[in-house]
This record gives C-alpha cells, structure tokens and sequence, in this order.
C-alpha cells in the first residue's frame, strides 16, 4: 500500500527477523502489520453540540469543529495523520486508514501505535481583524479547553502554557500573562500528550474495561488506559483591556413551603426563592449592571456590581409564586414546563465594552430523598428540624408525591470519544421513558455526560441520581487543588437541570469515618454541598446514609460537616442495595469463574406475602443485573465469519483470577466480557461441547437468541419477586451497552456504525420493561398459586386485571376467575395478595397471560412462564413476517404483519434498520398480528433497509430437543417400537 511505506519498511525486516528466531513473535507482529492496512470506512465524527456552560465572553473564536484542521504526529517513527477535534487518537488513526476498527476482533489489544509514543495535536490560526484590534489594543486573550483526556501540555507558538491532567475540569489559559502576542500572522497551538504525566486517574474510569467493556492492555498507576484526545471544544476568548466573562450561571431554587406530603397543584403552593449566582472572570476591576430575565417575570431584575480583578461572583435573589410558574413532574406524574433565565452584565462605561450574556433553562420542583416514614405527621413533625438519616427505608417525594422510582444505571455511551454522538445520547433517555422508566442513575466510572442528555431528562421527565465520576481501580479520590476544581466546575455547570435530583460521591465506595473512604464525606460531598445547597444528597451508592450535615426530611444540606453512620442499628435491615447479580459463566474468558455454576432459575417466581407501603420498613435496590450478548445484527460486524459463535471456534484460552481474569491465548469470545453458557444451560437444558464450538451465521444466530432469552427471564423473575416485597426503589444494572457484544444492558451499543442502531436497538428484555415490568399496575402468579397485584400508581386504581391460561397446542385461551376485586387503593406499593388454584394449569404446556386495563386501556401486559424453556411441549409453528406498509405512514411508522400456524413463543423481530417496534417477543396464537416499526425522534426510518434485514424468530426452533431424543430412545430400547416409528414421532 502506498498510503502506509513507512510502516512496510519498519516492520518488513523486524518480522523477517522474528519469523527466523521466534514464531509467537512473528505472529503477533503480522496481526499488528495487518492492523495498519488502510482500511476503507467513511469517516467518524463527533456530533456533540457545544456546551451550554461554555464561557460567555466578548468574542468567541473556534479552534475546533469540521472546518478547522488538525493534525496529529508522533516520532519514532514519525508518523503524521489528520486529526479532528473533538475527537480521540484512536478513531482519528481508523479514520487516516492506519487501523482498522479498534473494537473488531482483537485489535483493542494491537496498542503499539496509540501506546508506546507521544503524539502531539497541532493547528494554525489567525486571528481576524477585529480581534486583532482588540488585542493590539491590550485586550484580553484566554484559550479554553472545554475537555482533554489524558495528560497534555498546551503550548502556543512554542511557548508552554501549562498542562492538563483531568478530562473532567474546563481549563483557561490566559496567552496575555504568558506575553504570547497573537496580533500578527499564524500562530501554532499544540497539544502534546505525554504518558509521563501523571493525572491521578481523572479520567474515566472505564477506560481500557470493566465487566461490560473491553479490557486492555495498557495502563497508568492502576488505571487501565485506552483512547487520548481533545474530547471537547477548543476556542479562544477575545475582549476588550477593561471586560468581563461569564464563566457560570448556578440558580439555586428553594421551595418556600411547609414539608408536603400531599400532591401540590399549580397555583395553589408558597412558590420558590431562586438565587441565581453568578460567576465571573475579570481582567480589571470593572462597574456595571448585572440583570436576569426570567420567563416568569414580566420585568428584569437588576442590580449595580463592581466586578473585581479575578475570580468573582454575585447572586441576585428573585421569586416564582405559584401563579408564576408550573411544576416539573417526572414522566407519568405530569408535565416538564421548562424556563429561560438570561442572565447580562452591562458595563456601565457606555460604549466602550460588550454586554456578556449567558442562558440557562430551570424548572420547578420540590424533590425529597427520604429515609423516614413521612406517612405518620408526627413523625414529620418532629423531624423537621433534625439531622442526619433515619432507618425507615429510602423512597423519593417530589412535590409531595412519593412515588414508585424505576429505572436503570447509565454507563458511558463510548470508550472511543470521537464516535460521541449528541442525538444518539437524547435518544438512549428517549428509549428509557418508552420503557416505563423514570429515573436513572448517571455510574460513577464514567464521565458527566454531553448536555444533550441532560437536557433530555429534563424535557422527557427523568429524574437523575448522579454520582461523582469516582471508582476503584486508580480512580479514588484525592484532596487536591484539580480535583477541587473540577467538583465545583461540573455541579457549576449542571446546576440548572431540574432533573438532578440527588449528588452523591462515588460507586460503591460505602462511607466510614474511621476509614480511608471518610474523603468522601470530608472532602467530595462538602465541596458539592457548598455548590448546591438546592439539592438531596448522599454519601455514595449505595450508602448507610447521614449522621450529620442533613436536612433529616429531604437529605438537603444544612451548612454542618457531613458525617456517617459506622452501622445501620438494624443490621439485616438496609436502606439501599447492590445486587445480587448474575453472572455469566462456564467458559474460559475476562470475566465469569471459568467452570459452570448453574442457579435456580426462579420459575414459577416465589411470591411471599408481606406488609407494603411508605408506612413499612423498605429498601431502594440501586443495582442487580444479569448479563446478556447482543443481537447477531450488533455483534457479527465486530467479528470474522469464523468466529460466528459463542465459543468463537478456536481454542479456549487459559485463564485466572477472580473480577477480572487473566487469559492467555487467542479467542476472540474470551475477551467478550462474561460468557453466557450457564444462563443458556440453567433455560434451555444441558448442551454439548460440539454445540458451544460451533460456527456459523445460523447456530451464533441461535445462541444470542437463546442468551438475549435468558436474561429476559432471569430479569423479568427478579423484578416479578421484588415487586411483592416492600421495595420503593429499582434500578436495573445496566441501561446501555458501551460496544457491540457481552455486558449487562437492555439497549444495545448506540452509537450508528455498521450493525448498530442510533441510541441502542432494544433488546427483549426492553420491550418486557415497556409492556410490564415498569408499568405502575402489575399482576403475577408464583408457586402454588400464590399471586398479587400491585398498584405503584399515586391514584387508585379503578380497573379490571384478568388471568388466563394459554394453551400452546391448541392455542386457546380460558380464563381464570379472581378471587379478589381489582380495585386498588393508591401506591405507590398498595398490594393485594391472593392464593389460586393453578392445577389445572399444566406448565410445560401452557402459560398465564395477565392484562390489567383501565377503562378500555390496557396498561399493563404479562405472559408469564411456569416452567423453564427445555420443559416446555410446543407445536413446530411456522411464522412469517411481512412489511404491508408500501411506504412509510403519515407519523413515519411501518406496519409489518406477523403470521403463525400454530402457537408461537417469544416472537422476536429484528431489522437493520433504525426505530424500535411497538412490541416484540410476544406470544402469538394460531393467526395474524400486526406490528410496527416505529422511527425514533427526529430520525426517518429505511423503508429499504427495512424490507431487506426484517428477520424474525420464536422459541421453539432454538429449544434443543435432546431430552425427547434420549426419552424416544428408551421407547426403542423398552417397547419394542421400530426406529422409523421413534424417528417419526421424534419429527
């Protein structure tokens, strides 16, 4: 290749050399040259928006985007690429051809080109005329980076600035106390990064794997490392020799009410006081007039400021009465009206200075993280001018609502940052409401995500319970001027989201003042507290909770030092859990023991009746999971055809360890995360060693579809069994997958390259969530006929729920007759339990079909299993599926008609093409149905591609039928059957 001599001549005699002394060497040197072929892609662009925090200032000049070159180099060798920034190192080399896809195979492992240099990010400018005459006329120049990974020294005209060493932290250099005259011609800006220098894991702590991501080989400390760039914008701010920037805008909004426990209703509460502080950058002392025009304020407030050289701030103080303003509601309590607060400094000096203007858009709600049972006014009564946790429980109230929180956990959307897209992160929130969910919790390994997801939760209705972007693994906390600033910088910058709703500081770092994890009281949650005084806080995730430093009703700051608890009084009783999980396992791999553990697959679910309500003790489960592959769509354009296969076909790997283990050896499965043989053995029976080893377009098909099964059922039993306990919180390990194979998700890998879906395919257990699992009304039936209903909803319900039974090989329906009323008292938690005789209801041949309507609607939908998979006796249907659409619908939607000859199980729809289908994996009676592919927002699907990928499946042509083999066998061996009669029945 022409486009890559260089590396020809430099790597054709090394392997000449190896394949003469060392096979393994010669080896690995044809795969890292393989890896530098060009390789034909079209390029991948970030599509992030700037951010809305970004500095208001009198003149913005961009250094980054599609329009401004970049070029990226390294020495020894010299290597020169094109760069885009924002971006990473990694995806710039995919895009110069020197790589190929650094998640296909193995290549995340090929690390010599991104790991073992130095690479330095290089562009030109000028600046135009009328930022030259500001600056020639002593005006001020600062050069900001909104986002850079990993270490760098910024250099300008060759001159050194400093360097950076947190991804998290915008960093601003003024180029006027670095004498660097930007007046004339080209000047040269250079990012260097250096692996010697040391950014104390500020970073995300994903980066180079976790057990949903893929591991590498390449560290810093006890940090794995992977991908390096300027992730964020790059721009220079012009003003004027006597100026201001705005550096934040931070409303703090406080409701002005008595603690309610009651909903409150528009026009008819206290109101709130919003403190707007304002933080400013000024290059000399300067006079003028700071204003906020609010939307609900018909007038600007005003007020005359002196602005002194530095770091400042000013905090104009205004109210929202309750005529004034509509409240904000999470998703399904009511609606998200949004506000425009602008925010100007006038200088008074007329003429001589710009007005510096910055926007930020609030919505009103009282939100309490509660710990007590605020159902008994006594209790509230008393508590209110007390400290610390209580032991009740943990629930959430929002306008004095307790509700029923349900959701999941948010990993980052990418390893690689030049792939971020902003759309696709608006999306993922988007697919999480269609889902029934209304809360997420924003992992603490990860990073503080794009605006456009926040600005999602907050139109859509998510509420946020954010960690501190701190974990184990060299990410743990330090008590340092970075990391101060950096706290302050991103609770400045997402103070204005409505949807934050809760601070905390870490993952899975539980709070002991006698311990090294006391930091996080001392040092991580007292900077946020003293940022934001507005919100619920709490020690970590999952915590014991407060001692001191708390409001005791609504875990909100009250200014004394924030201390915790060395136990919980009730020792078996906690406030908040993680897990359990179930792992994957049974095959050699990173993650998962290597040998087969099987569990108890919970079918029929174990419903064991309690006392429910805010008024019983009760528990918020912050994290359990089961972990899952992606679709064959998803995963297949990540590996060679040969490797088509949960086993991949080659050679196990050697491996060992505990969380993470260590392998030697090639198999491109075993760095997939957990393996998924135990979930498929635990659902569908015991299986060969040759079934595992197979390959093939139609076996991988058959495995994921088996694997993408397990989990569904594993989840949904879970959920089912805590839905009957007095649990007030659920949040699912995990939301997202972070790229196209094994992790923990509903969604798949969403950023849109080849096989993926924008934001995330749905996977089956997500359709569960939408249909079921997440709606407000539930009924289900365990062992022994022992059933409940529970309404999570904070109005009675005043419908009907039903029970019937499905017959597989008739496909007929009959009902089952209630023995209680489905009238239900308000939720959230108001449960009815109930005892059913079930007998007549054979497992392995029939299953419960539960609706609950309200009115003619239906609002919630159960097909529920009694039995595992391999036990069931199904008919040999054939479905069949059909766009009947001849083109797209006036909303965008296609309809598509599945067919079935006899009943069909778990039908599952998938397609290439991008939206998500009004339901999937269903079952279908003998008969039609019609579906449609809905297109995601903003997005139109391909009616082509649509047409050409539409496949579908069901349960009974992946169940193995070797048990019916060995039990026709015995019929052979026993009755004196002819072997054409056992092969016919067998058939």
């Amino acid at each position: 290749s022409t486009r890559t001599p260089t590396y020809f001549s430099i790597f054709l005699p090394k392997m000449s050399r190896a394949c003469l002394n060392s096979l393994p060497q010669c080896w690995r040197l044809s795969a890292l040259l393989l890896l530098l072929l060009p390789v034909a892609t079209a390029k991948i662009v970030q599509r992030l928006k700037p951010e809305t925090s970004r500095l208001a200032s009198g003149k913005l000049i961009p250094l980054s985007g599609e329009e401004i070159e970049w070029t990226a180099t390294s020495s020894d060798p010299v290597l020169s690429i094109p760069a885009s920034v924002p971006g990473d190192l990694l995806t710039d080399l995919q895009n110069a051809g020197k790589i190929g896809d650094p998640l296909y195979e193995l290549n995340f492992l090929n690390s010599e080109l991104w790991s073992t240099r130095n690479w330095t990010y290089s562009t030109k400018f000028s600046l135009p005329n009328d930022a030259k005459e500001i600056v020639g006329d002593g005006g001020r120049s600062m050069l900001v980076f909104e986002g850079v990974k990993m270490g760098a020294e910024i250099k300008v005209n060759g001159k050194s600035l400093g360097s950076i060493t947190s991804q998290f932290l915008r960093y601003v250099f003024d180029l006027n106390n670095h004498s660097i005259d930007l007046s004339d011609g080209d000047n040269t800006l250079e990012v260097v990064f250096n692996t010697e220098i040391d950014v104390g894991g500020r970073f995300m702590a994903c980066t180079g794997g976790w057990d949903w991501a893929p591991y590498t080989n390449t560290v810093q400390g006890e940090a794995r490392t992977f991908s390096k760039g300027i992730w964020k914008e790059v721009y220079l701010s012009i003003a004027q020799p006597a100026s201001t920037s705005i550096e934040h805008v931070v409303p703090q909004i406080e409701f002005l009410g008595e603690y309610p426990t009651e909903r409150l209703e528009d026009g008819k509460h206290k109101g709130f006081k919003v403190d707007v502080k304002v933080f400013f950058n000024t290059a000399k002392t300067v006079a003028g007039t700071l204003s906020a025009q609010a939307q609900w304020l018909e007038k600007p407030i005003e007020m005359e400021v002196n602005l002194d050289e530095g770091r400042s701030h000013q905090t104009l103080t205004m109210s929202a009465t309750a005529e004034q303003v509509k409240l904000w509601w999470p998703v399904g309590l009511g609606s998200q009206p949004l506000y425009n607060l602008d925010i100007k400094f006038t200088p008074s000096k007329e003429g001589s200075e710009p007005v510096v203007a910055a926007t930020r858009r609030v919505g009103f709600r009282y939100f309490a993280l509660v710990t007590g049972n605020d159902s008994d006014p006594n209790y509230v009564r008393n508590a209110t001018n007390e400290e610390g946790t209580d032991f009740h429980g943990m629930y959430f109230r929002i306008n004095g609502v307790a509700f029923w929180s349900r959701g999941a956990n948010v990993i980052p959307m990418e390893e690689l940052e030049g792939r971020l897209n902003g759309p696709a992160h608006r999306q993922l929130v988007a697919s999480s409401v269609e889902a029934g969910m209304n809360t997420l919790r924003v992992w603490g390994g990860g990073i503080f995500l794009p605006d456009e997801w926040y600005e999602a939760c907050d139109e859509l209705g998510i509420v946020v319970y954010h960690d501190m972007q701190y974990a184990q693994e060299g990410h743990a906390p330090a008590k340092t001027p970075i990391q101060e600033a950096e706290l302050r910088h991103q609770i400045r910058r997402l103070s204005a989201h409505p949807s934050i709703c809760i601070w905390d500081g870490c993952n899975e770092c539980t709070v002991y003042m006698d311990s090294p994890t006391s930091i996080y009281a001392t040092f991580v949650m007292t900077v946020v507290a003293e940022e934001d005084a507005s919100r619920s806080i709490w020690p970590s995730c999952p915590a014991l909770g407060w001692s001191t430093g708390v409001h005791k009703l609504d875990s909100r700051p009250n200014g004394n030092s924030l201390t915790t608890p060395s136990a919980l009084p009730v020792p078996h009783h906690k406030l908040e859990t993680h897990g359990p999980y179930q792992h994957g396992n049974g095959f050699p791999a990173v993650n998962g023991e290597i040998f087969m553990e099987l569990f108890d697959a919970n079918l029929p679910i174990k419903v064991e009746e309690m006392k429910t309500g805010l008024q019983y003790w009760n528990t918020y489960a912050s994290e359990f999971g089961t972990v899952v592959m992606s679709s064959f769509e998803s995963m297949a354009p990540t590996l060679a055809k040969e490797h088509w296969g949960l086993h991949a076909g080659q050679p196990s790997d050697q491996c060992f360890g505990m969380f993470e283990n260590k392998c030697k050896g090639d198999n491109v499965m075993a760095q997939r995360n957990y393996p998924c043989d135990n979930l498929i053995t635990v659902y569908f029976g015991r299986k060969s060693e040759a079934y595992w080893n197979q390959t093939g377009e139609a076996i991988f098909k058959k495995q994921l579809y088996q694997c993408l099964f397990s989990q569904t059922i594993n989840m949904k039993s879970n959920i089912e069994t805590r839905r009957s306990h007095n649990q007030l919180g659920c949040l699912v390990w995990q939301l997202n997958e972070i790229w196209p194979t094994g992790g923990w998700g509903s969604l798949e890998y969403g950023t849109p390259m080849n096989g993926q879906v924008f934001g995330g395919r749905w996977k089956p257990l997500h359709y569960v969530y939408s249909r079921y699992l997440f709606r407000d009304v539930v009924l289900a039936c365990g062992k022994g006929g022992s059933c409940y209903i529970r309404n999570d909803a904070p109005t009675p319900l005043e419908g009907t729920c039903t029970l019937e039974s499905l017959d597989f090989a008739t496909g007929e329906v009959k009902e089952i007759a209630l023995p209680v009323s489905s009238s239900m008292p308000a939720g959230p938690a108001a449960t009815k339990f109930f005892t059913l005789d079930l007998s007549k209801v054979d497992p392995n041949q029939a299953m419960l079909l539960a609706t609950c309507k309200q009115g003619d609607e239906e609002i919630s939908f159960n097909e529920q299993l009694l039995t595992t998979p391999e036990n069931l006796k199904l008919p040999a249907a054939t479905v069949t599926v059909e766009v009947t659409s001849s083109k797209p619908e006036e909303d965008g939607s296609i309809e598509i008609k599945v067919s079935a000859d006899k009943t069909a199980l778990y039908v599952t729809l998938t397609t290439l093409a991008e939206g998500r289908f009004s339901d999937n994996f269903f079952a279908l009676p003998p008969g039609d149905r019609t579906i449609k592919l809905l297109p995601f927002e903003g997005r139109a699907i391909d009616f082509e591609l649509l047409k050409k990928s539409l496949r579908v499946e069901h349960l009974a042509p992946h169940l193995e039928q070797e048990h019916l083999l060995s039990f026709y066998q015995s019929l052979y061996d026993t009755e004196d059957w002819s072997w054409n009669q056992v092969q016919t029945m067998f058939t």
